[in-house]
């Protein structure tokens, strides 16, 4: 049964949500750098009782202050990474989180 398509199976699939995360709108397109993401997808949090969330919060601000984008706001870029830094448990939360509830890091 778990090797059946969705369709196929008698199961109710809800629909995908919007993110969490309102993103600003920014003066110029850019592109989030490969090694950026290849840092923040090495530090993700799960949200275990044996992680400390402030320490991975603190670790994720080193790493995208790290980078610059030119014209950029560094809050855009944190709030564009912030939900790749995410898995497990920690991720399910911010995905059920209301649609566009987040408007900027301070919220976060």
């Amino acid at each position: 049964m778990d090797n059946e398509p969705m369709w196929a199976a008698d199961r109710v699939v809800a629909p995908t949500p919007g993110s969490a995360i309102t993103i600003p709108k920014t003066t110029n397109e850019f592109a989030i750098k490969g090694n950026h993401l290849t840092l923040v997808k090495g530090n993700q949090f799960d949200g275990r009782i044996k992680t400390d969330p402030h320490k991975h919060i603190h670790e994720f601000l080193e790493i995208c202050n790290m980078f610059k984008y030119k014209d950029t706001e560094n809050e855009v870029v944190r709030l564009m990474m912030f939900p790749l830094s995410l898995t497990g448990e920690e991720k399910t939360w911010l995905d059920e989180l209301n649609e566009g509830i987040i408007k900027t890091w301070d919220e976060l």
